[in-house]
């Protein structure tokens, strides 16, 4: 091998500028590193990767220490010029070290590598101090070679040794020994990223002046933490816009004539052409994974083989771009935000508009097959105009709907232009469905005028069965409007009709038709018939409730729920809700069942129960569909609440309140301030209960209660607490109403709680004669089902006219449930102070004991007295607790909490 001139320049430390920022925690950090046989600092280009190193070194050296520096070339790879200038390097430190390596290097021929590689492992082992040595732009090196020999240097490390390896990307090094023996420093991009402090701190310092602070932030939001932006963006700063920082700052990107000179001469210049080419490819993109850009690059064999998709999402994510990865399997990245900008004006540059759209054609392609639209639609856009885009919209439309994604499709909507959605029938359609589920009732209307009349227009049309399936979806979502205002026979008809339209892929509209159908069936009295046809609908579906036929099942229960047949609504929750195959729809499904369950057991005032059924719903991660989430909050609220836990019930309730408020649920938040101040009510705080009920506003009045609670059953209560003349007044009136609503519409379930508050305004009011026959004409009604906590939820105040009805024999045993009922709510509510009193110390030992299932045998032997004692405050217990067995005493003093006090 002919003598190598050894180009000195490359043996020099690069000076560190003067504004240099100083980086206390990395600096803290390479000095640990110093410790250790390697440290290793891999970013992408610009990163001060090695400014860092230098800043680090000047002050290591001037505490004495010995340090080297190497700048590699690409021609050091060949192993043998690598070693002439480490040992070189070496040298410039410690003038005699490594000399049998270098009489071996002038030898003609060498010796073998491996022999080489002993002879400099040796001499570095005889260090005579301890030497920092730093390999610069090691991305260059490509030889495997090279590469071993270093492992074989890091395998064994010299005492003395300490390797600063600066590189672009992850060198092809052997390090996960060194990881494991924690034999190693890494520092990475996200370390060496500027803070928003560091980033104010440079460019203030490189402009010499003070930059206003929304200049700071906006060149900080432009850079993203990125060192040489953040320097190119105080050049920009001082270059251009005279004095006008602000003007300068936002006119500051990818396209500033700095920041594209650096990205071509340190990133486009050193790829391949391939490579180079994917790069602008993929400028398009938001974010990119390895099938997104094999989709990009062609479907010709000589393109993939060119670029393909995994290659390029090596080469990209190994710092030869600027970019990073966004999940945790790091399978999705995106490109820094300048890059990308700068890579799109040169893809601007470079291919021609035609070429840039079928880039945009084939990223919407993939996105859709994908099934995510809301990234398709953009490309869509760029490539093909809003037409074309809201189309992909409406191909994805069951997809959207079936799966209640509301959110994605209110998402994609956005994306479109306004015009394009207005004036698209079947785009407006799927914005009134948003609207219906989104329960804005009142403006959906009008969207169905307005897709009436763009079908009575010239404009072509879709085809004959898209077309069929367009009216019938108007005319199921006018059949929910005909429902919503108590027509129940135009309703039926709109739905029977969408029916005879709807082709059988148009699901969700079908399903839409076939719930109002059974609704309104229930509306006109047809319980039956209305049952049965949601069953026939569910037979014709094959395998377990998925989420299409769910709104049919859950249909059912409000059916049962509104007829007040509390049994039949439990054996259609449990029939149907029971089968699942652990999907996440399946999940929100049984969340939705339970939901129905807890709803009975409430009412049954089994609510120990009831909480083991709807708690776990409520955590659930699946949320169930249709938005229920929120009306099982209210039952579980309802549940504590009758516990005696107000603090959890009013957390429960304030959470809704709180997270509806964010989302601007306006219709949902509508019920769940009403039920904020059912729960006031219930807890005594009057005043609370009355604000809301000075602030409400229900818009034009429906009657289609088919949930947990009624609004406007709580502002007839509101106003009954409130006391006044008036208030009574205008409580009587609206009950009237609401008598003659529930009774048209067959509403029996709300009807009794009609009837019953009619009873606590007549008792208000000191007509306890009157009271006593209107309370009866409801617990008629609710005595089949067993409704408790319906009466026990309106207060004390019903006992007195229920006492009345104990004289009749067909209503003693159930009314005397309802009193023992509100027995235990007044128990409840009297607080755990006043129970505790009550139960002496040996009393409250013998419940614990009693709680642990001990006889009365086994607990006179554990407390040593009689038999006969026991028994007497047992007896006592059961009279303080109003219980009349162990289990029962136990359960009540668990629900009172007696135990944990004891």
């Amino acid at each position: 091998m002919p003598a190598l001139q050894i180009v000195h320049s490359k043996l020099h430390r690069p000076p560190v500028v003067g504004d240099f920022v100083d980086r206390g925690e990395l600096l803290r950090l390479l000095e640990v590193g110093s410790q250790l046989p390697l440290t290793l600092l891999s970013a992408p280009p610009g990163y001060g990767k090695t400014s860092l190193v230098a800043h680090w070194l000047d002050g290591y050296a001037g505490q004495g220490h010995r340090c080297a520096w190497l700048s590699l070339d690409p021609t050091d790879s060949d192993p043998l010029v690598f070693l002439r200038y480490f040992v070189a390097a070496v040298r410039t430190a410690m003038a005699d070290a490594c000399r049998e390596t270098l009489d071996a290097l002038e030898e003609a021929p060498p010796p073998s590598l491996e022999f080489l590689a002993g002879s400099l492992s040796n001499d570095l082992d005889a260090l005579p101090t301890p030497l920092v040595l730093v390999l610069d732009d090691y991305q260059r090196i490509d030889s495997p070679a090279t590469h071993a020999l270093i492992d074989r240097l890091l395998a064994r490390p010299a005492s003395h040794l300490h390797l600063v390896i600066v590189s672009r990307h992850e060198p092809a090094l052997a390090l996960a020994a060194s990881r494991v023996r924690q034999a190693m420093i890494e520092i990475r991009a996200p370390q060496l990223q500027f803070s928003d402090q560091d980033s104010a701190t440079l460019i203030e310092r490189c402009v010499g002046r003070a930059v206003p602070p929304a200049a700071l932030a906006q060149l900080a939001s432009s850079t993203e933490g990125w060192p040489a932006g953040i320097r190119l963006a105080a050049l920009a700063l001082t270059s251009g816009h005279g004095d006008d920082v602000a003007l300068a700052a936002s006119a500051f990107s990818g396209a500033t004539p700095q920041v594209r000179q650096y990205f071509i001469e340190e990133v486009l210049s050193q790829q391949s052409d391939a490579m180079r080419d994917g790069l602008l490819r993929t400028a398009i993109l938001d974010r990119f994974c390895a099938p997104l850009c094999a989709a990009l690059f062609g479907s010709s064999a000589a393109a993939a083989e060119a670029c393909p998709g995994e290659a390029f999402v090596q080469f990209a994510t190994t710092g030869a771009a600027l970019c990073s990865a966004i999940d945790e399997r790091h399978q999705w990245y995106r490109y820094q935000r300048l890059f990308r900008q700068f890579l799109q004006r040169q893809l601007g540059i470079e291919r021609t508009a035609d070429e840039i759209a079928e880039l945009h054609r084939r990223a919407a392609a993939w996105f859709e097959t994908q099934a995510v639209p809301e990234d398709a639609i953009p490309h869509l856009l760029a490539a093909a105009g809003a037409a074309a885009a809201g189309q992909l919209l409406v191909r994805q439309q069951q997809w959207l709907l079936d799966r209640q994604q509301r959110r994605r499709l209110a998402h994609c909507l956005r994306l479109l232009p306004p015009d394009s959605v207005e004036n698209d029938p079947e785009v407006l359609l799927l914005k009134a469905w948003l609207m219906h589920h989104q329960g804005r009732h009142i403006e959906t209307p009008a969207v169905l005028d307005r897709i009436e009349a763009l079908l009575g227009t010239d404009p072509p049309q879709p085809a004959a069965q898209r077309l069929e399936d367009l009216r019938g979806g108007i005319l199921s979502l006018r059949s929910v409007q005909d429902y919503l205002h108590g027509r129940a026979e135009v309703a039926g008809a709109a739905a029977e009709q969408a029916l005879q339209q709807l082709s059988e892929e148009a699901t969700h509209a079908r399903v839409n038709a076939l719930t109002v159908l059974a609704l309104s069936r229930q509306m006109n009295g047809q319980l039956e018939a209305a049952r049965q046809g949601i069953q026939q609908a569910l037979t014709r579906a094959a395998g377990p409730i998925d989420r299409c036929q769910a709104p049919l099942v859950a249909t059912l229960c409000f059916i049962d729920w509104v007829a007040a047949d509390l049994s039949a609504l439990q054996w259609t929750a449990r029939q149907n809700y029971q089968q699942g195959d652990g999907s996440a729809d399946c999940a929100g499904n049984s969340a939705l069942g339970s939901y129905f369950l807890g709803l009975v057991q409430y009412q049954r005032n089994e609510l120990l129960p009831a909480e083991a059924t709807l708690a776990p719903a409520l955590a659930a991660r699946a949320a169930p569909p249709l938005g229920y989430r929120t009306e099982i909050s209210f039952a579980l609220a309802a549940v504590y609440q009758a516990l005696g836990q107000a603090d959890r019930a009013c957390a429960i309730v304030e959470t809704v309140c709180e997270h509806l408020s964010r989302k601007g649920d306006s219709p949902a938040l509508f019920r769940a301030l009403a039920f904020r101040a059912e729960i006031a009510l219930r807890q005594g705080r009057v005043s609370e209960a009355m604000e809301w009920a000075r602030n409400f506003d229900p818009g034009p009045v429906r009657f289609v209660y088919r949930f947990f609670s009624a609004p406007h059953l709580t502002l007839v209560r509101t106003w009954i607490a409130e006391g006044s003349a008036e208030s009574r007044e205008q409580a009587a009136r609206l009950l009237q109403l609401l008598e003659a609503e529930m009774q048209s519409r067959h509403n029996l379930r709300f009807l009794i709680e009609v009837l019953a508050l009619q009873a606590l305004l007549q008792v208000a009011q000191g007509h306890d004669a009157v009271a006593g026959d209107v309370l009866g004409r409801a617990v008629a009604l609710a005595r089949p089902a067993g409704f408790i906590r319906l009466f026990v939820d309106l207060g004390s105040e019903l006992a007195k006219p229920l006492k009345r009805l104990l004289a009749d024999p067909a209503n003693a045993r159930y009314v005397g449930q309802i009193l023992a009922a509100l027995s235990d709510e007044w128990l409840v509510t009297a607080g755990r102070q006043q129970v505790g009193a009550d139960l002496t110390r040996r009393e409250l030992k013998i419940l614990k004991l009693l709680a642990g299932r001990l006889s009365n045998v086994e607990i006179s032997q554990e407390l040593c007295i009689s038999r006969a004692t026991v028994k007497r405050h047992t007896q006592n217990i059961y009279r303080k607790l109003r219980a009349s067995s162990r289990g029962e005493a136990v359960t009540r003093a668990r629900t009172l909490k007696v135990l944990s006090d004891g």
